[in-house]
């Protein structure tokens, strides 16, 4: 379970680097970046930012988390982060949420908190950068800091919510996460400080518990307050040393724990039965203690290096995935330094629970492989084109970043103590490393990740091993051994996959017509052949261009459907490669570029998408001009596509939110073939089957391209016409009088064998589809009031469920279906008061009107939401563009929206609510586990 933990790296770790320490390059802070900090400790970092305009990312980071727990405070500092949302000095219990919303915030979206090992983190995005706004942020950042109430009462009241989260983080993939940590990281302070706590404590936390963490580690010393958006920089800072000049600590300082430390020696092995797993999962790791070092070019150098020799592991274990002699299904690789004192090494795989043994041994084999003889060229040349690109791209889009992002990236730098440094600087830093690196180089580094003489052998997942542990961990080792006593092979060098291969067309097809859209700055192009060119140039975010091809009329119009099929036929196309290229091929021709490409089925139409830069516009037409010239579904694909989605089958079956979405949705709809799932015998597919569905419409159905992004038009245009506008004329094909029946007054009880105390409903009502998106709209509202009721009701006043939500959904394909549906998961004997609390709510929905409060605290928020996602090439792609020829009213919905959302009104949601949410038409699903 490392690669679940390696999300939480805190820092690198200094190696030996052959530029000597007198010369080595420093780390320069961006110098976008403020930096100050008051005479009380308090440190600021703001970095003006311009996307999303108008915005304003807020945070306040404390550097302290579960790891500086008591033992008696097992889930404070979890719990505490809760506290603060229910009470403080400006805002008494139950306000801070509805004061979030009313100035156009969304709790959860715009509004949230996390606690980590080491650190507690609080977010507030603004919805406007003014200084009013600004004012209001820090009050709130100002409470957090030093006004929390904890009133015993609101501790009582909270104590459900989280013990409700920790039910719906509960998993037996968690637990195994648990078990092999502790057997990772044996003596490590962190197995016993897991965030979510522990339940002895939470049931019996207090105010006097939680305010003695509070007080000990919320010390004006200990935060940060990051601020990144669009405002004035000047502004913020004034009003930082206003608002919080006065905060004092309240406590002596804490004094941080010491982590503990671990040696492993020799050969250990691992075993864990995971009965919600689809798979097993071999690995093989090593993992030694250092000590903390800080953030120097030294450290960064190294991790570098580490990246690369991970990922050239990582593209010799996947590339033979899918092939016959091939038995596992996925294969990765992984080194660095994380939680701040561990190295590690990693290469694993995933595979089915029969094969675990000769997985072990590729496994194995592959990593004392390149230990041994070291990387080829030809290998070296393609990691080093990525690591190059990936370094320019992060400088090319620099200007056009998320303030969020930004935000993570300087509470990371806070928190874990690192230097924030300029996309350009680092690639001035660490592109000259990647081009001086040598293939021996990096087979030195290779060598010094997997120094240590011991290896730790991992077997976790659904394989059942006979005997006891000590039996299982036996059985491991001895296959390990067994694979060790064959001599690792040498690897051969590997010849270049070329693309394009097809020659150019000779001939550009003619334009039909030519037509601009000025109020929506879009322009669409018909060629002769029948092709649709739908484009927007964006400044949205530098050197991104999104696009998609459509084609066919989708699932809703497929004949000879199976449950599975459409899934089964999507992960084949993807795995197939490109054209004549099986997948190895096309990841080593396309090393280096920008451009991907992935095949979708929908339900109201098929496509290719993916994403490029304006610098490779060509090679985008190139990939679908061989898309639809000289697709070759590959029985390899084939094959690894069955062992993936038999996987996830045996996955989905195993816990409730897994069987709710195996049985659910076609239960809603009363369509199996497009909305169900096949048992693992897979029961009418084959790889016939596959090459019926995909290959009719991707070659003979019309074509429509939209491309959204930082493109010129005419470019775009004059490709277009070279690479598609000159393919042979295609027929459109026939639309769908398919319909889908809504399950009214009925209800689905589900069980699923399980050891997880946790149950999971689904409350649902008919609606409609797409064709009067006036009421759609509305819909949308009618299903976040919803959802707003859900959390007061369920949430905080039951304390049954930590994150009930409700939302409708109307379809397109099916312009009469659509569904609104509440899901809560919930204690198994909480299920029927959960499902009664549900249809009171829809009950108090029909019966009166919400207040103008409730209505503005809902819409509100949504509005803004809209406001940055129009900002966005995906809205424009997915939301206005696409399919915008067989729906051409798509092109008139955004004219007004933001202002058909702002009228909406109480009355309106009312009426929707009486006419849709009626008893009769109710359907409900449970889940429960039945051991």
């Amino acid at each position: 379970m490392l690669a679940v933990l390696i999300a939480f790296s805190a820092g690198c770790s200094r190696v030996a680097t052959r530029i000597p320490a007198s010369v080595e390059p420093q780390l320069t802070r961006d110098p976008a970046v403020i930096e100050g900090v008051l005479d009380n400790g308090l440190t600021y970092l703001i970095m003006k930012n311009s996307e999303p305009k108008g915005r304003v990312s807020m945070h306040l980071a404390i550097k302290a988390g579960s790891m500086y727990e008591t033992e008696a405070q097992r889930g404070a500092a979890h719990f505490l982060e809760h506290m603060l949302f229910n009470g403080s000095e400006n805002f008494p219990p139950g306000e801070l949420i509805k004061y979030f919303q009313r100035i156009g915030m969304m709790f959860g979206g715009d509004a949230n908190a996390h606690t980590g090992f080491y650190e507690t983190v609080y977010d507030v995005v603004l919805p406007t950068g003014d200084e009013k706004s600004l004012a209001e942020g820090l009050l709130v950042m100002r409470d957090y800091a030093g006004g929390a109430l904890l009133l015993e009462a609101e501790v009582e009241r909270e104590r459900g919510v989280i013990l409700a989260e920790k039910r719906d983080r509960d998993s037996e993939s968690y637990r195994q996460f648990v078990r092999s940590l502790a057997f990772e990281l044996p003596g490590m302070r962190i197995n016993e400080r897991h965030p979510i706590g522990v339940e002895e404590t939470i049931k019996a936390a207090d105010s006097k518990l939680l305010r003695a963490y509070y007080d000990t580690w919320y010390r004006p010393d200990n935060m940060a307050l990051v601020v990144v958006g669009d405002m004035d920089p000047n502004t913020v800072a004034d009003l930082i040393n206003a608002r919080f000049a006065s905060l004092s600590a309240r406590a002596p300082e804490g004094e941080i724990p010491d982590t503990g430390t671990f040696a492993h020696v020799g050969n250990k092995a691992f075993y864990s039965h995971n009965p919600e797993a689809g798979s097993t999962r071999v690995a093989l790791e090593v993992l030694r203690y250092v000590e903390r070092q800080p953030d120097t070019y030294a450290a960064r150098r190294q991790q570098l290096l580490f990246n690369m020799v991970s990922q050239l592991l990582e593209n010799r274990l996947t590339e033979g995935v899918g092939k016959p002699e091939t038995p596992y299904t996925d294969g990765g690789a992984g080194a660095g330094t994380y939680l701040r004192n561990v190295r590690y090494g990693i290469v694993s795989a995933e595979c089915p629970p029969d094969a675990w043994e000769e997985s072990l041994r590729i496994v194995d084999h592959t990593l004392r492989s390149a230990l041994v003889y070291g990387f080829t060229a030809s290998e070296v040349t393609r990691v080093k084109k990525e690591i190059k690109n990936g370094l320019l791209q992060e400088e090319q889009k620099a200007s056009t970043r998320n303030s969020r992002q930004l935000a993570s990236m300087l509470i990371r730098g806070f928190t874990e103590e690192k230097s924030v440094v300029s996309p350009s600087d680092a690639r001035q830093l660490f592109e000259p490393v990647v081009d001086a690196v040598t293939a021996e180089e990096l087979h030195q580094v290779l060598k010094e990740v997997w120094r240590p003489s011991h290896r730790l052998v991992m077997v976790e997942g659904n394989v059942r091993l006979g005997g006891d542990d000590a039996a299982a961990v036996a059985a491991i080792l001895s296959a390990y051994d067994i694979s060790r006593q064959v001599a690792a092979a040498p690897r051969k060098e590997q010849d270049a996959a070329d693309f394009p291969y097809l020659p150019a067309p000779e001939t550009p097809g003619e334009i039909a017509s030519r037509v601009t859209h000025d109020k929506l700055g879009l322009t669409v192009v018909t060629f002769e052949n029948g092709v649709v060119l739908n484009l927007k140039q964006t400044d949205f975010k530098a050197k991104e261009v999104l696009y998609s091809l459509r084609f066919g009329k989708g699932l809703s119009a497929a004949e000879g459907l199976v449950p599975g099929l459409p899934a089964l036929s999507e992960m084949v196309a993807n795995e197939s490669g490109l054209g004549r290229l099986d997948r190895e091929e096309t990841g080593r021709a396309m090393a280096g570029t920008n451009t991907s490409s992935a095949f979708r089925l929908g339900q109201d139409g098929f496509a290719l998408s993916g994403r490029t830069t304006p610098e490779e516009l060509e090679l985008m037409f190139q990939v679908l001009h061989t898309r639809l010239r000289d697709t070759q579904l590959k029985e390899d694909a084939y094959r690894l596509a069955v062992q993936r989605y038999t996987q996830g089958l045996e996955e989905m079956g195993r816990t409730v939110d897994g069987v709710l979405q195996q049985k659910g949705e076609a239960f809603l709809t009363g369509d199996r073939d497009r909305f169900g799932y096949p048992d693992a015998s897979l029961p009418g597919i084959n790889f016939d089957a596959v090459k019926r569905l995909v290959m009719s419409p991707l070659t003979g159905a019309t074509l429509e391209l939209s491309v959204a992004g930082d493109m010129e038009e005419d470019e775009v245009i004059a490709l277009c016409a070279r690479w598609l506008g000159s393919l042979p004329a295609r027929t459109p094909q026939a639309a769908s009088g398919h319909k889908l029946v809504f399950p009214s007054g009925k209800r689905l009880e589900l069980s699923v064998e399980s050891a997880i105390d946790k149950a999971v409903v689904t409350v649902a009502w008919p609606t409609t589809g797409m064709t009067d998106i006036h009421k759609v709209r509305r819909l949308s509202i009618l299903g976040s009031l919803f959802s707003e009721r859900l959390r007061e009701t369920v949430r905080e006043k039951l304390g049954a469920a930590y994150s009930p939500r409700a939302w409708n959904n109307s379809s397109r394909a099916y312009p009469e279906h659509g569904v609104l549906r509440a899901i809560i998961t919930v204690n198994p004997e909480q299920v029927s008061e959960v499902v009664a609390a549900v249809n009171e709510i829809a009950e108090g929905l029909r019966a009166a009107p919400p207040s103008e409060d409730e209505i503005r605290r809902v819409v509100d928020p949504l509005v803004n939401r809209i406001t940055d996602f129009r900002r966005t090439n995906g809205y424009w792609l997915s939301s206005v563009m696409q399919d915008s020829s067989r729906y051409p009213e798509k092109l008139v919905w955004p004219l007004d929206m933001l202002e058909d959302f702002r009228a909406v009104t109480a009355g309106e949601v009312h009426e929707l609510a009486k006419t849709y949410l009626v008893e009769p038409n109710v359907a409900t699903i449970t889940v429960v586990p039945s051991s």
